[in-house]
């Protein structure tokens, strides 16, 4: 097949410009030009005889302007165009670490299924939602109280008492020791999952690996050393999320079932994943993650992804080969073994936060990342040894 011209288009708000890309299949020569629609929100682009037309994703000061290509005899083109005062898509680029299905976009007495064969997992009207608080919750109840509840003669556990204390302390949310257990008839959520109840849930398999080794009967596993379970759908086997025998909690993917929102979107991977980049980088200051798999997961990752954000602000992109303004975090990426992986983590000094989902889940991600890679121009696909990838928010 011969190679076909290719726009792509994306909105940096942080320098107010739009940079518009082009992919020849020949030279650039007198008729390559860029023309803008009147409104500014749309462009044609010309070579040849051939044309693309893009809806920009934000719209451009400039209108009914055509602007010729300033080098020729090239098959990557650029063009920037200055960014219209008065638009407002730049306003979707800001990072407010919100993710999709919060509990106030979840409907109520909406029922949980497995998105892939939409086999029940919770009735509905069983549960109501609540929001889980960030990750290092416990650690900042701890930093915020110096004097804590009954937190009398500042004994800070050198005593028996101070000791007794403490375990009440602990068992009351204080201290990084704490966790959230499940509450029968509350679904709690966070930005990659949501936690039930085991007797909330249904139709549902139990495995320390694969599904073909596991139960129905959480209680045929009580033997097991190990934290945390794997849980498939009994109805086609897929894995949808874990138990964790510490916090007593049935633990689900949110890309892996499916529930009824205000917004009507179902998350996917990529987009769970971003919202967790970002999030990090706001709680721990920290550009780099690598992304490796849950412990005790039933498969093994031939490679895990070491992603890098520069700029954690986002950017929107629309491109001639799909459809729409796509939001997303630009990054670097490059995929390494889990040896890597594990001396980078396990170093004395490590710039990387380490972040968990399934061997399944990574592999998605490694193919979402490589798509858009071929989005973007030649020139911006590779930096150094890293790779260029765009993670849909």
């Amino acid at each position: 097949m011969e190679p076909q011209m290719s726009v792509y288009a994306e909105l940096r708000s942080y320098i107010q410009m739009i940079s518009v890309a082009v992919s020849l299949p020949s030279p650039s020569d007198a008729s390559t030009r860029l023309t803008i629609a009147a409104d500014g929100v749309a462009i044609r682009v010309s070579h040849r005889g051939d044309t693309r037309h893009l809806r920009l994703p934000a719209k451009a000061a400039l209108g009914v302007t055509s602007i010729p290509v300033q080098k020729q005899g090239v098959t990557t083109v650029e063009w920037r165009l200055p960014l219209s005062p008065d638009d407002t898509s730049q306003d979707s680029t800001a990072e407010d670490g919100t993710s999709l299905w919060s509990a106030m976009d979840l409907e109520v007495e909406s029922g949980v299924g497995c998105r892939n064969c939409g086999a029940s997992i919770i009735n509905t009207s069983s549960v109501a939602w609540k929001d889980l608080p960030s990750e290092n919750w416990a650690e900042m109840m701890d930093f915020w109280h110096c004097h804590k509840p009954a937190d009398h003669g500042h004994s800070h556990g050198h005593t028996d008492a101070g000791k007794a204390d403490e375990a009440s302390l602990a068992a009351r949310g204080y201290g990084a020791s704490s966790t959230i257990s499940a509450q029968k008839g509350i679904g709690f959520v966070d930005l990659t999952t949501m936690l039930f109840s085991e007797n909330d849930c249904h139709g549902l398999t139990f495995s320390i690996s694969t599904f073909d080794q596991g139960s129905t009967s959480r209680e045929d596993m009580v033997e097991t050393k190990s934290q945390s379970l794997n849980i498939f759908c009994s109805s086609c086997q897929i894995q949808l999320g874990f138990f964790n025998l510490r916090a007593a909690a049935v633990t689900l993917l949110k890309w892996q079932v499916s529930c009824k929102s205000a917004s009507g979107i179902l998350p996917n991977v990529s987009e769970c994943l971003a919202a967790t980049i970002s999030s990090t980088i706001s709680r721990s200051g920290s550009a780099k993650s690598i992304v490796v798999p849950v412990a005790g997961s039933p498969e093994k990752a031939d490679q895990v992804i070491h992603i890098w954000v520069l700029l954690s602000r986002g950017i929107v992109y629309s491109s001639s080969t799909i459809e729409g303004s796509i939001p997303a975090l630009r990054l670097f990426y490059r995929l390494i073994s889990q040896e890597e992986a594990d001396r980078m983590l396990e170093g004395m000094i490590c710039d990387a936060q380490e972040i968990n989902l399934p061997v399944t889940a990574i592999k998605q991600v490694i193919h979402h990342l490589e798509e858009s890679n071929k989005l973007l121009p030649g020139s911006e696909r590779i930096f150094k040894n890293w790779k260029v990838g765009l993670l849909k928010r």
